[in-house]
């Protein structure tokens, strides 16, 4: 619940600390006097809009914080560890600083947040049930909200949302994996094609450097013939042959060596020479002798060299690049077909979450049936009870048909993140008339009414603890009024309740009332708020009741209302 509001600088508020209490506060104060102020500085730690206009004349900054008491909010603290911030004890504090240029800062406990954070936070905190309250009811798509709400329904409805969104997840990776078949097979055409054209011409890393010393080799085989050979017999076959020199040279040197023996190692070395260049001449020879004049051959060499070529300039600069984009295509024709494997599991797996979707949706939207019918009774119980006793109030479900199931694609044709069904308040304002949708026949009072009793029905289940009213009063006085403020005393058993009104037969209820007071301090306005005591509380009830001049009689009225109020059962035998 809400402890304390601190606020500085804003609007014409220059320093401001106000202490709650439980139950049911009342907050109340001539008109201008800043009771709007109020609702603003929690609107902007709810997440609210900020303006540089907010901020005190003369100030660079507003700051606005609240203390709340968590102990009782498990949800709270589970948000605060996954955003990562921690809040010691059960006491959080929340604050906002605007400034004037735009350097708006948000802290939660200690730590900077966000303002994601804070809204997502403060929504578990406090519910303001004033002017955006009632736009919300003239919404028709927050009733089916509404109507969860009163029933209890949210661990059905989450469970539902849980199923619906995985099959939203199966149905868009269905989706995507059919796009991507699409497009698969408009490439597997292509690159099976590529597959074999790359598949029949075998290539080898090494077979183009091959093929273009073999060309060089062939194309040259006479000239290779004619040297080779030239040098062969020039060695080795010629009368005049350099092997034949050699050895008549050889013999002469034996001839010597046999006369002086230290030139045996000469001639040793000699017949060395001519031993090697016999074996080099015989080489020379095999070499020669294997060399053909094969035109065809070339041809067959220029032929794949240009074959070579040109699957080089389809699919890569080097054949090492082609062999590596056949293994890629190789592994992506493989993919291709296993994808159309996994699209015909999905489609079987979607048609047969499908039934279990549909079958979670009919027993929510049938639990959501039985909902509307007790709160059908419970809110023209309510409502007669604060003078609407001719109003017809129902909310009406109106459920998708399952029509057509032929496809994953429409199998959950109709349903929706909430289930089936629509729902939508529907008033009769007079006895006799048919009911209309409330967002365009209910008035201001009406619709500020059904919101009081609304939030009276479903408090029960409605698990923000602060809840502040504004507004509450619009359009009504008297018995009526009184009946509003007994309503929110009932909601003030089970939350806190805050609520800004004009009129004494709400106020008199308050088991705190608080006076927003406007005054001039230093030749400025300022706007301050005065926790009242029992005769504090007499005086103002009377201001209420008479205006400016407060008689005894109307201090008596009020000293009456004050006391009928805070019977058990509520101002019973006032009139």
């Amino acid at each position: 619940m809400l402890q304390n509001l601190f606020v500085r600088d804003f609007a014409i508020i220059d320093s401001l600390h106000v202490a709650f209490t439980d139950g049911l506060t009342m907050i109340t104060g001539e008109t201008g006097a800043g009771k709007s102020i109020l609702v603003g500085a929690l609107s902007l730690l709810m997440g609210g809009r900020v303006s540089a206009d907010m901020i005190r004349t003369g100030s660079d900054e507003a700051v606005v914080e609240a203390v709340f008491d968590c102990a009782h909010i498990p949800e709270v603290k589970d948000l605060l560890t996954s955003y990562g911030l921690d809040s010691p004890g059960d006491q959080l504090l929340i604050r906002r600083i605007i400034t004037r240029s735009g350097k708006n800062r948000v802290t939660i406990g200690d730590r900077l947040a966000t303002l994601q954070m804070l809204t997502q936070l403060s929504g578990m905190l406090v519910d303001i049930s004033g002017q955006y309250s009632q736009q919300l009811l003239l919404q028709a798509e927050k009733h089916i909200e509404l109507l969860d709400a009163y029933g209890g329904l949210m661990p059905l409805k989450s469970q539902y949302q849980q199923e619906y969104a995985r099959h939203q997840a199966l149905s868009a990776e269905l989706h995507s994996l059919t796009l991507l078949r699409d497009a698969a097979e408009r490439r597997r055409e292509l690159i099976a094609f590529q597959h074999v054209e790359i598949s029949r011409a075998q290539l080898s890393p090494a077979e183009e450097d091959l093929l273009v010393q073999e060309r060089t080799v062939t194309a040259s085989a006479q000239t290779l013939y004619e040297k080779t050979y030239g040098v062969y017999t020039s060695l080795y076959e010629d009368e005049q042959s350099c092997l034949g020199t050699l050895k008549k040279l050889a013999h002469e040197l034996r001839e010597a060596a046999a006369i002086d023996a230290s030139l045996s190692s000469a001639h040793d070395e000699l017949q060395s020479y001519i031993l090697g260049i016999e074996d080099t001449a015989l080489s020379l020879r095999d070499y020669a002798d294997k060399i053909t004049m094969d035109p065809a051959r070339l041809d067959q060499i220029e032929s794949r060299l240009d074959e070579l070529h040109r699957l080089k300039k389809k699919y890569g600069k080097t054949i090492p690049e082609i062999i590596r984009y056949y293994n890629e295509i190789s592994e992506e024709l493989v993919s291709i077909e296993e994808g159309g494997s996994r699209i015909d599991d999905l489609s079987s797996e979607l048609m047969q979450h499908a039934n279990q979707l549909w079958e979670s949706a009919a027993k929510l939207s049938a639990a959501r049936r039985r909902a509307a019918h007790t709160l059908k009774k419970k809110v023209e119980a309510e409502l007669a009870s604060i003078g609407m006793k001719k109003i017809s109030f129902t909310a009406k479900i109106t459920t998708a048909d399952r029509s057509n199931f032929d496809t994953p694609a429409t199998a959950c044709a109709g349903l929706t993140c909430a289930g089936t069904d629509t729902v939508e308040f529907f008033i009769s304002p007079n006895q006799g008339e048919d009911p209309k949708p409330l967002s365009r026949i209910a008035s201001g009072g009406e619709i500020s009414r059904i919101v009081l009793a609304l939030k009276k029905i479903i408090a029960s289940n409605y698990k923000v603890p602060t809840l502040l009213f504004d507004e509450v009063d619009a359009g009504i006085g008297g018995a009526v009024a009184e009946s509003v403020g007994r309503k929110l005393k009932e909601i003030s058993a089970s939350h806190q309740v805050l609520c800004i009104t004009h009129l004494p037969q709400i106020a008199c209820f308050g088991t705190q009332h608080l006076s927003v007071q406007k005054s001039t301090k230093n030749g400025r306005t300022v706007t301050g708020v005065v926790q009242l005591d029992a005769d504090g509380r007499v005086t103002e009830l009377s201001r209420m009741l008479g205006g400016i001049k407060i008689s005894d009689a109307t201090r008596r009225h009020a000293h009456e209302m004050l006391s009928g109020a805070q019977q058990p059962d509520g101002m019973r035998g006032h009139s």
